[in-house]
């Protein structure tokens, strides 16, 4: 599956929107992902799925996060984020209530993901990049949401493959969405632009 991560040339886009754009690539990344982790012969039963899926969630989100720390000013940061995890919330209730059942799945979530943020704090990005450490945590936060037949591999598989490839892929996403966001910063409203007409001059 290929993850959209480009708006049309044309459409200058708000922070907002920017954010449900993010939460469904974050989303489409995660599940390509699971796939990638089967596919290598992971065991993940029905109930694991959904708690891999916000691990991965929360990483994604939390590298946005650092991501666009010296680009965008603090209201831009704060709305982008809780646009982000607010649009995850609702792609895990509404997958979850369709594969498991009714439930407020929503509410587990952010509770994993307030969590989360705050454990990620810990760790660095060094060079633009999670260092050792955050990946090491993203690791072992999946490695628990799995079977134990796998707990021996997988560690090893996430920091080593998942993690930098899920990575790569969001850092590609955001700069493309930062593109976007400067282009309207810098846009010029009809009413403020010069004049063309010769009798207006």
């Amino acid at each position: 599956m290929r993850v959209k991560s480009k708006w049309h040339k044309t459409q200058v886009k708000t922070i907002e929107d920017i954010g449900g754009a993010m939460a469904f690539i974050c989303w489409r990344i995660t599940k390509n992902h699971l796939e990638d982790l089967i596919n290598e012969g992971f065991v993940i039963e029905k109930e694991q799925v959904f708690n891999v899926i916000a691990e991965y969630l929360c990483f994604l989100i939390q590298s946005i996060d650092r991501l666009v720390f010296k680009t965008l000013n603090t209201e831009q940061r704060q709305e982008l984020i809780n646009k982000l995890a607010k649009q995850s919330a609702f792609y895990y209730q509404e997958n979850k209530e369709d594969r498991i059942g009714e439930g407020n799945h929503w509410k587990a979530f952010v509770n994993t993901y307030n969590q989360r943020s705050k454990d990620y704090s810990d760790y660095d990005f060094v060079g633009g990049e999670p260092d050792y450490h955050f990946l090491r945590y993203f690791a072992e936060k999946v490695k628990l949401a799995m079977t134990d037949v796998d707990e021996k591999w997988i560690v090893q598989q996430m920091i080593e493959i998942q993690a930098p490839k899920a990575f790569k892929k969001i850092s590609q996403s955001v700069n493309d969405k930062e593109d976007q966001i400067k282009k309207k910063e810098n846009k010029v409203s009809r009413s403020k632009r010069p004049s063309t007409r010769k009798d207006l001059q």
